[in-house]
C-alpha cells in the first residue's frame, strides 16, 4: 500500500477509535446517574407471601431487624472514645466497635474512612455476611489513653470482645494499632462459620480529577495485587462486576488505599497464614452542590470500600478463639511500610521498575534529610541519576552522529537497490561492517537508561511525603504549580471557562523543544517523521499540563542537564569521524588440541624445518 492507502486507514482508525471513546463516555455518565439515584433510593423491604399452610416467614434483614439484641442496639445512646498517639488522632465508637476515622495532623490534616456525604462503618467492624452490617449491641468495657475494648453479643449468642491498642517497641509506629479478637460460643450448639468478614474501610480520591483512582488490595502468600475503581466498569472483553468476591488461601492483609493513604489490616495470629476471602465494591460520591458539579470527573468519582473475611470460625460450645490483627491508617511511605514488615511495603505498586524505584526513594528521602527541601532533594537526585548515566548518554550521541555520517552512503543504496529489498537490507549491513558501525548503537544505551526514568516517575507519582510540601513558588508538590485561573466569560474547546496557568509543564515544554534542537538527527528522516518531531514536545506538554508539579520539576531539570550535557559535548567531544575498518583475518586455528590462547603461559610452538638426513 502507498501512503495514501495507509493515511486513509489511519484516519479510519481514528475515527472508530473516537466513536468508541464518545459512546463508551456517554454509557458511563448514564451508569453514574443510575448508580447515584440508587444510593439515594430509599429501601423498602418486602416481605414474601408465605405458601398455604405455612407460617409467613420474613427476609434474613427482616428478622435480623426484629432480633433483640438489634433493638438494643438501637436502644443504646452511641458512645465515643478518642485516643491520640504522636500526629494521628483515632475516633472510636460503639456503632460497629471500630475507628470510625482516623486524623493524620501531620502534613495536609486529612480523614481516613470517610466519603463525601456517606456514612460508613468504622474499620475493624464484624460482619456475618461481606455485604451487611456489623448488628452486635457493643459496650465500652475498658478504657484508657492507650486502648479500648469493646463487648457485645451476637444474634447466634457468640460473644464478641474487641480490644485495640496503640503499638510499642521497635515496629511500633503512630500509624499503626493492634486489634485482639476474641469469640466465645455461649449457646449449647456448635457454631461453624467461614462468613465473618472485618470491615477494613473506604477510600476516595483527594480531587476527582487525580489520575490514580481509589483500589482495593490483598496479598496473598506474598503476592500483592489490587484493583482500582475502574475494574468494576468492565471493557472490552469484560462485563460491569457489581462487586468482587475472591478467596485466597494464604491470605496476609487486604484493604483500601487512594493515591497516597492506606488502610491496611494484617492478620499477625501466631500459626502461620489461614484462607480467607476479599471482598470489595465501589460507590459513586455525590458532587451535585459543590465546584465539581458540571465537571466529568465530578460525575465519575467512585469511592472503594473492602473487607476481609476470618480464617474459618468453628466453635464447640463453651469454646473461645482468638485472632489477633494490626491495622494501619497512613500514608503510603516506602520507608516507613518496609521498617513495619510483613510486606506491608508491597502495596506501594511501582509496577515492573519497582527494584529500582525502592533505592531511588530512599536516596530521596536521603537527599531530603540533608537538604530539607522535597522540591530540591528531587533537583538533586535528577542531576545524580543524570550524571551516571552520563557515558551512556555521550555514547548514543556519538553514536549517531556516525550513523548520520553515513547517512548519504546509505541513501545511494537505497536508490540503486529500490527494487530489490532483500538486496538492499543486504548491502546496507555491509555498509555497516565495512565502517564499523553499530546500527543500534544509538538505542541500546538510551534502553538502558529507560528503567531508571520510569523507576523514579513511579516514586514522584506515588510519594505520600510529598503532599502539602513547596518549593519557590509551588504550594504543594503533589499537585499542579498553579499560581493563577483564568475565568472566561465563553468555553474554549478542551480547556473549558478556565484556564490554569502552571509555569512548571510550561518550561518543561521549552526546554524539551530546546533539548531536540541540540540532539543530533539523522538525515534519513523524511518530511512526516520531522513533522512528528517538530509537534512531540506540544503533545507531551498537553498530556503533562496538569500533571504533579514533582513530575513536571523532575522532567524540567533533565531536559535542562541534557541541553547542558550536549553543549559540553560539542564544545570537549572529538567529532568523529568515518573510515573504513580494517578487518584482520584470523589464520588457521591451533593444530595442538592443548593450545589455550587465553593462557599468557601458553605459546603455540612453532615447527623448525628439519635438515635432511645424510645418507641412503
Amino acid at each position: 500500500m502507498d501512503r495514501k492507502a495507509w493515511f486513509v486507514i489511519t484516519l479510519c482508525g481514528i475515527g472508530m477509535a473516537a466513536n468508541y471513546w464518545f459512546a463508551h463516555k456517554n454509557q458511563q455518565a448514564l451508569e453514574a446517574q443510575r448508580l447515584l439515584a440508587e444510593a439515594n433510593k430509599p429501601k423498602v423491604t418486602e416481605v414474601q407471601p408465605a405458601a398455604a399452610g405455612t407460617t409467613p416467614t420474613a427476609p434474613a434483614a427482616a428478622l435480623t431487624a426484629t432480633t433483640p439484641e438489634v433493638a438494643a442496639k438501637a436502644a443504646l445512646p452511641e458512645e465515643k472514645h478518642i485516643i491520640t498517639a504522636g500526629s494521628v488522632t483515632y475516633h472510636f465508637t460503639t456503632k460497629g466497635a471500630g475507628v470510625a476515622q482516623a486524623v493524620l495532623a501531620a502534613g495536609d490534616k486529612i480523614s481516613l474512612n470517610t466519603a463525601h456525604k456517606k456514612t460508613l462503618e468504622p474499620v475493624g467492624a464484624l460482619r456475618r455476611e461481606a455485604t451487611g452490617l456489623d448488628v452486635v449491641a457493643y459496650k465500652i468495657i475498658e478504657k484508657n489513653d492507650r486502648g479500648i475494648t469493646f463487648e457485645g453479643v451476637s444474634p447466634e449468642g457468640i460473644t464478641v470482645r474487641k480490644a485495640y491498642q496503640l503499638t510499642d517497641g521497635e515496629r511500633s509506629d503512630e500509624h499503626l494499632i493492634k486489634l485482639n479478637i476474641t469469640l466465645t460460643n455461649t449457646g449449647a450448639t456448635p457454631h461453624k462459620s467461614e462468613e465473618y468478614y472485618l470491615y477494613a474501610g473506604a477510600a476516595s480520591s483527594i480531587s476527582p480529577d487525580e489520575v490514580l483512582k481509589p483500589s482495593f488490595f490483598w496479598n496473598d502468600a506474598g503476592d500483592a495485587s489490587n484493583k482500582d475503581t475502574n475494574y468494576f466498569s468492565g471493557g472490552w472483553f469484560s462485563q460491569e462486576k457489581a462487586e468482587h468476591r475472591a478467596s485466597h488461601t494464604r491470605l496476609r492483609y487486604g484493604g483500601v488505599m487512594s493515591r497516597f493513604y492506606a488502610t491496611i489490616v494484617s492478620r499477625v495470629t501466631p500459626g502461620g497464614d489461614k484462607p480467607g476471602k476479599i471482598w470489595a465494591k465501589r460507590f459513586l460520591l455525590d458532587h451535585s452542590d459543590d465546584k465539581y458539579a458540571l465537571e466529568e470527573s465530578g460525575k465519575h468519582d467512585f469511592a472503594i470500600e473492602s473487607a476481609l473475611s476470618l480464617p474459618p470460625v468453628d466453635l464447640a460450645p463453651g469454646a473461645s478463639m482468638t485472632e489477633n490483627y494490626e491495622i494501619y491508617l497512613g500514608p503510603k511511605e516506602y520507608h516507613r511500610l518496609n521498617k513495619l514488615e510483613g510486606q506491608r511495603d508491597f502495596i506501594m505498586f511501582y509496577g515492573m521498575f519497582g527494584w529500582i524505584s525502592k533505592p531511588l526513594n530512599m536516596i530521596m528521602r536521603w537527599m531530603h534529610d540533608v537538604s530539607g527541601n522535597w522540591g530540591v532533594a528531587i533537583i538533586l537526585l535528577t542531576l545524580v541519576i543524570r550524571t551516571v548515566l552520563w557515558p551512556l548518554q555521550s555514547k548514543a550521541q556519538y553514536s549517531m552522529k556516525r550513523m548520520g555520517m553515513l547517512a548519504p552512503k546509505m541513501k545511494e543504496l537505497q536508490e540503486k537497490f529500490k527494487d530489490d529489498p532483500a538486496k538492499q537490507q543486504t548491502e546496507v549491513m555491509k555498509l555497516y561492517k565495512e565502517y564499523g558501525v553499530n546500527p543500534v548503537g544509538g538505542c541500546l544505551p538510551m534502553l538502558m537508561q529507560i528503567p531508571i526514568f520510569f523507576g523514579f516517575y513511579s516514586v514522584l507519582q506515588n510519594a505520600a511525603e510529598l503532599r502539602g510540601q513547596g518549593w519557590l513558588w509551588v504550594k504543594d508538590l503533589s499537585i499542579s504549580d498553579t499560581i493563577y485561573t483564568f475565568n472566561f466569560p465563553f468555553s474554549l474547546p478542551l480547556m473549558g471557562t478556565d484556564f490554569d496557568l502552571n509555569p512548571l509543564p510550561l518550561i518543561m515544554g521549552v526546554t524539551m523543544i530546546l533539548q531536540m534542537k541540540l540532539t543530533p538527527q539523522p538525515t534519513t528522516v523524511d518530511k512526516s517523521q520531522k513533522i512528528m518531531f517538530a509537534i512531540m514536545p506540544f503533545f507531551f506538554l498537553f498530556i503533562s499540563y496538569n500533571f504533579a508539579a514533582a513530575l513536571s520539576l523532575y522532567w524540567s531539570t533533565q531536559n535542562l542537564y541534557a541541553i547542558f550535557q550536549s553543549r559540553i559535548m560539542k564544545l570537549y567531544m572529538k567529532e568523529p569521524t568515518l573510515e573504513k575498518v580494517e578487518h584482520v583475518t584470523k589464520g588457521p586455528p591451533s593444530q595442538n588440541p592443548f593450545f589455550n590462547p587465553m593462557n599468557p603461559n601458553h605459546k603455540e610452538k612453532k615447527t623448525k624445518p628439519k635438515s635432511p638426513k645424510l645418507g641412503g
